[in-house]
């Protein structure tokens, strides 16, 4: 019990605003997370463990209906056309996401190359040798 609600609480944390005070609202979302992800100690999500199959998302329903359709060779033209605009739409939408993430990288980097200082050494500076070999050992 003490492992759930440790999950619970780093998921919350994760989705809670800063004042902290939807909580409550984001506990049915945080637990329905936590029930239909795979457990590797257990080998199954609980979800599949209580109710004895998989959790359905909506979007794999979507999907499956698509491709029933396909294979019966129904008309369901405007329903097709739907669904798919909304799978363009999520394509654009993990484009978006993985552009965001090539500019928090280049700007992480910008950050990061700013805080390293540059040194120059002539000959006859002292300068500490560290051996990478001798790790183990604390000296210098």
């Amino acid at each position: 019990m003490e492992v759930t609600n440790r999950a619970l609480e780093g998921i919350l944390t994760k989705v809670v605003s800063n004042s902290r005070k939807d909580w409550v609202d984001r506990l049915v979302e945080a637990t329905w997370a936590y029930n239909t992800t795979w457990k590797t100690t257990i080998g199954f999500p609980p979800y599949e463990l209580v109710y004895g199959k998989n959790a359905l998302l909506l979007i794999e329903f979507e999907l499956n209906i698509l491709r029933m359709a396909a294979h019966l060779d129904l008309d369901l033209s405007h329903a097709h056309k739907e669904i798919l605009l909304k799978l363009n739409g999520l394509d654009e939408y993990r484009m978006q996401a993985l552009l965001h993430i090539e500019v928090v990288q280049v700007q992480r980097k910008i950050w990061h190359d700013k805080k390293i200082k540059e040194k120059q050494f002539q000959k006859g500076d002292l300068a500490l040798l560290y051996e990478s070999r001798y790790k183990d050992f604390k000296k210098k």
